[in-house]
């Protein structure tokens, strides 16, 4: 098990389980583990798209950093329906 950073300004309970590894391998948690500090856009099977940096990854949600509102938008990986990665520095 990973510990997740925990900032001030929000506190991550869960304790992941490392994403590489068993039954982890080939899941979207993985994909976005993997990614965690770049600059995104998901879309979720009800149309809502939200975009910002991954912050955090857990075995059910994804949590994104928006810097332009200095919000946390939180989303269910299980009704994650596209993801988008940009380069870096682009939508920053």
């Amino acid at each position: 098990m990973q510990e997740i950073h925990i900032m001030t300004d929000i506190t991550i309970p869960e304790k992941v389980p490392n994403f590489d590894e068993g039954e982890w391998m080939g899941s979207i948690q993985q994909l976005l583990f993997a990614n965690v500090g770049k600059f995104v856009r998901v879309e979720y099977e009800a149309g809502l798209t939200q975009q910002g940096v991954i912050y955090a990854v857990g075995t059910n949600y994804l949590l994104l950093w928006d810097e332009s509102r200095k919000a946390y938008y939180t989303g269910d990986t299980a009704k994650l329906r596209s993801l988008t990665v940009f380069p870096a520095k682009v939508g920053c």
